[in-house]
């Protein structure tokens, strides 16, 4: 039996080590695409097209489409000039998107907007001089004007005062006496047609969008999209420019992209819906244009894998340290790991560990005078972190504070009287309150509502401000911005922004927290992956340049009291810099953790099997367990002398869940790992997380300090306009190369790439990534799919762009999306239940009225309850009545998919209705669009393949880890009993239900 177990793992790990096959490369013609916009040229000769991202041009009536740009650009809303000379759009290079030019040819190429800004939608004004187009360049989304022949640039005197307002989507009349755009304020949208600066508005929407409004040929009549991406709608308005009327343009059958319509004549349109060309004439028929398109690709490359140590006993070193600070005497560090906080006094490299319960306990910060100790902990068992207060000297402990909302991130003020804290809204799981704690009572006081995850607040020696990292957004309409501080002052409430370096945004917001030296004369802060302190006068303003102090990997610091020296991890490293003379000095550090082991022998004994290897169920089996690994299946017998027997006689045992798309949050506590095992899911993929967050849990789970499944993760790495806390801008510069180097040092399973990052920097991370035996997922299809990009996370993100071009407003991915993802071998996790939001959420919830009802939600804390209430109530509210609709053709298009052999992982994105139940919801809707097999298959050896560990997780065979879960049902037969989990076997522990139940 051993040799057969040691032949077993010597054939994985000469598979996973086998030299890797070259890509093949692969051409196909497609005839339909997604989500792309068609523009007609004036003489009506030709077509051009943004498919995929390329300009394309093809004859006006039809034929072969060739591109004009750059496969590793990107280019989008091409507008003719009106001679027809020129083609205008929106290009995408160097990390922004600027207004280019060239002839319809692809020749003369000419950049005409240059900067930081992000400029969009290039319309030509009537004589051909000038182009008109919307950007953030003021700080707020407004309409700007650009000469052609000398690339002047000035702002359109737009009528509107209202500095709440935004103006995008221009268009000029054709006798070039006015312009029509979109103004946006709050949730309303109008039409608005300016002349000579008065604005008049002629149709007004509350909730939806409006975009790209074209003027007729004869200026009486204006066509619009009118769109609402949650309800899965999508029409073209005709408005009478001089009564405001507005009747539709389409058949409202189709599937219309809302990517703005080209007028042909006074009674003709062309736009593309159904993932085609059509010209229709208003309250008439509509004809196809026909176009190929060429694509070329390569299919996914086989490279050596890394494969992962999921084995060893050993001790192995910490790596998960979170959020370090020093002492104010400079001879000790708290932080914590493995759930526990620890001290680590400076020249003993033994750290002392001063809290030790199956909790997490976090955010440890020292008061001013260094008797004190704040920190976070979830140890009340109701599911919400408090904040703590421990005696340095005694050890003795009290709970401060007492509420319905997590805390987070505690900084104690120069003074010791008061504990700066942000709390998570429950009702937007991004969003985070500042509130300051009276240290002596618990009272709380709110400062400042709503920032988008902000980073550790630091306070100004004086006690009046609190600086912070903030994300700033260059206006309303889209969501990315820069990380900056802002500065927040405690009286009155007022925010102000700066940064010490214009030209980018300031590194991540999860591991970079400013921080205010005790004497007040600096600021230090991470940039660009390093450490740099900056002067700073009383108010935190900048007084000298920038200085930088490492040139090598920095996170979390933190200064003495006597501001001489700062303390920081590089990499798993503690490290100490001195401001005197720049001298770095090692930290001695030894702390480690072992994998939880079970020695003794488990038999399974099965009535059903789906082993995720053959079809339909092994019946009457003994599964035999090892340690960790499963090591025989067998046909049952009367005894196995000396085992532990867990009888499923009348049950059915799958694989381990593999959730493939999940973000977590720390101060969700120790819960969501019992959550994840109670559903049966014992493996994560974290595709984004703050690295010693994810490295904590990692160790945490795997040494049993709580239970949890596997963790498998990654950072994400993108351009320079940033949106969540974790995500690290980066260029083609040193940085990348330091941040790669990183995802060695922190064991990466895998590398993200995100939204704003360009083509070159994607394939310069991928070729690192593979020659190290890292996959590589991305929010982008194409041309990630011409340099080998492993996987692609979501069926539908807006990626750089107003709307997504893998998925239609109906749900729907057409050839070129189909085709892409099929010839390359791209794997895909399309979390359903994130996208409308939550189709798969809102109609697979409608079909468990007992849902509340469930042992798994009713153990855990009440807030779980009222997550999945807002959840359905939001979901109902927002498109409770197309659900079903917007399912359906959702349902097709997983089925296509998965008709074509496309690897189709389940994931649901973040939120707290996604651990457990949501991954449970997105299997039923595979096996509602596939088959409840083939979901099983997704949710077991599928998502493990997305792992880039389907040679040690998945499935149910010999050598394979022992992750199982025995099902009180039949899951063939009725999906939904994949909720009846009566025991979980994780890496080859026994957990029964009851177990997981039961709050530490």
């Amino acid at each position: 039996m051993m040799r057969k177990t040691v032949r077993m793992l010597l054939l994985g790990l000469v598979a996973t080590m086998a030299c890797p096959a070259m890509a093949r490369p692969v051409s196909f013609e497609v005839r339909e695409g997604t989500n792309f916009a068609a523009a007609i040229s004036p003489d009506r000769s030709a077509v051009a097209i943004d498919l995929q991202g390329r300009i394309w041009v093809l004859p006006f009536k039809g034929g072969t489409a060739r591109p004009i740009t750059p496969v590793m650009d990107e280019a989008r809303f091409a507008a003719w000039s009106p001679d027809g000379k020129w083609l205008a759009y929106q290009y995408y290079r160097n990390g922004g998107w600027h207004i280019w030019i060239s002839r319809p040819d692809g020749s003369d190429q000419r950049q005409l907007t240059f900067g930081a800004s992000d400029d969009r939608e290039p319309r030509w004004s009537a004589d051909g001089r000038a182009i008109l187009f919307g950007s953030d360049r003021a700080d707020s989304f407004d309409i700007w004007r650009v000469d052609v022949a000398t690339g002047a640039i000035a702002r359109y005197s737009a009528a509107s005062s209202d500095a709440a307002r935004e103006e995008y989507y221009p268009d000029a009349s054709p006798d070039g006496r006015s312009i029509a755009y979109i103004a946006a304020a709050g949730r309303g949208q109008s039409l608005v047609v300016e002349t000579g600066g008065q604005a008049r508005t002629l149709l007004m929407v509350e909730g939806d969008d409006l975009a790209l409004p074209r003027w007729s040929a004869d200026g009486r009549r204006i066509a619009v999209n009118r769109y609402n991406e949650d309800r899965a709608e999508s029409t073209l308005q005709i408005v009478d420019v001089a009564t405001g009327t507005a009747t539709r343009g389409d058949d409202g059958r189709e599937d219309l992209f809302p990517t703005g319509a080209s007028w042909i004549d006074g009674d003709r349109l062309a736009y593309a819906a159904d993932g085609r060309i059509k010209i229709r004439r208003i309250g008439g028929d509509a004809s196809v244009v026909p176009f190929r398109a060429r694509f070329d690709v390569v299919s996914r490359p086989d490279y050596p894998k890394r494969r992962f140590d999921l084995d060893s006993t050993g001790p192995r070193p910490v790596k998960g340290i979170m959020r370090p600070r020093v002492s104010p005497d400079g001879k000790a560090i708290l932080f914590t790991a493995l759930g526990d906080l620890w001290q680590l006094d400076i020249g003993n490299p033994k750290p002392r560990k001063l809290t030790d319960d199956a909790y997490l306990d976090v955010d440890p910060a020292w008061s001013p005078d260094g008797r004190t100790i704040a920190y976070l902990s979830d140890r009340r068992g109701v599911g919400t972190t408090d904040l703590y207060l421990r005696d340095v000297a005694t050890g003795k402990e009290h709970r401060l504070t007492e509420t319905t909302d997590d805390l987070m991130q505690p900084a104690w003020s120069p003074d010791g009287k008061s504990i700066a804290v942000f709390m998570r809204d429950a009702n937007d799981w991004h969003a985070a309150r500042l509130n300051i704690v009276d240290a002596a009572t618990g009272a709380l006081r709110k400062v400042h509502d709503g920032l988008f995850l902000p980073s550790t607040p630091t306070w100004s020696p004086d006690g009046k401000s609190i600086v912070t990292l903030a994300l700033r957004t260059p206006g309303k309409r889209f969501r990315k911005g820069h990380n900056e501080f802002m500065t927040i002052d405690l009286a009155t409430g007022a925010t102000r922004f700066s940064t010490p370096d214009r030209s980018r945004s300031v590194s991540t917001r999860s591991q970079t927290a400013p921080a205010w030296s005790p004497d007040g004369a600096s600021i230090a802060y991470l940039h660009q992956g390093v450490l740099w302190t900056v002067a700073v006068d009383a108010r935190g303003d900048m007084v000298e340049a920038p200085v930088q102090m490492t040139r090598g990997d920095a996170s979390y610091p933190s200064w003495t009291g006597d501001s001489r020296s700062i303390v920081y991890l590089d990499g798993t490293a503690f490290k100490r810099i001195s401001l005197v003379d720049g001298a770095i000095e090692d930290i001695p550090f030894d702390l480690s953790w072992s994998r939880k082991t079970e020695p003794q022998r488990t038999v399974i004994r099965a009535g059903r099997v789906f082993d995720a290897v053959g079809s339909g169920y092994r019946r009457d089996v003994d599964i035999v367990v090892d340690d960790n690994r499963i090591t025989e299946i067998v046909p049952r017998r009367a005894d196995w002398p000396g085992a532990r027997i867990v009888d499923a006689a009348g049950k059915t045992v799958i694989p381990g869940l593999v959730q493939t798309h999940i973000h977590h949050f720390v101060s969700d506590g120790e819960t969501p790992g019992r959550t994840w095992l109670s559903f049966g899911v014992t493996s994560v993929r974290e595709p984004g997380a703050e690295p010693y967050e994810a490295l904590e849990r990692r160790e945490a789970w795997a040494s049993g300090r709580r239970l949890g499944p596997r963790q498998f993760y990654s950072v994400i790495l993108e351009g320079d306009r940033l949106y969540y806390w974790m995500n690290v801008g980066v260029g083609p510069d040193a940085q990348l190369d330091m941040e790669l180097r990183r995802a060695l040092t922190l064991d990466y399973d895998f590398i993200k790439t995100y939204e704003t990052m360009t083509h070159e920097v994607q394939r310069r991370i991928v070729d690192f990534a593979h020659r190290n035996g890292l996959m590589v997922a991305s929010h982008e299809l194409y041309p990630a799919a011409t340099f080998g990009v492993d996987a692609i996370e979501h069926m539908g993100t807006r990626d750089r762009m107003q709307f997504a071009d893998r998925i239609s407003m109906h749900n729907r991915a057409y050839e070129d999306v189909v085709q892409l993802m099929a010839s390359s071998g791209m794997y895909i996790s399309p979390t359903s239940g994130g996208r409308l939001p939550g189709t798969s959420f809102t109609y697979q919830m409608r079909k468990l009225p007992g849902l509340l009802d469930l042992p798994q939600l009713k153990a855990f804390p009440p807030r779980y309850i009222a997550a999945y209430k807002r959840a359905m109530g939001y979901f109902e509210k927002t498109h409770g009545d197309r659900a079903s609709e917007a399912a359906r053709d959702e349902l097709a298009t997983l089925k296509t998919f998965s008709d074509r052999g496309i690897v189709i992982g389940a994931g649901t994105d973040g939120g707290t209705v996604s651990y457990g139940f949501g991954e449970i919801a997105e299997v039923m809707h595979f096996a509602q669009a596939f088959g409840a097999e083939k979901a099983l298959r997704s949710a077991t050896i599928e998502g493990a393949r997305i792992l880039g560990a389907d040679a040690q997780l998945g499935s149910i065979e010999p050598g394979k880890l022992a992750d199982l879960v025995v099902i009180d049902g039949d899951p063939l037969a009725d999906i939904r009993d994949l909720m009846k989990v009566d025991t979980v076997v994780r890496d080859g522990e026994v957990l029964p239900i009851a177990t997981l139940l039961k709050a530490p």
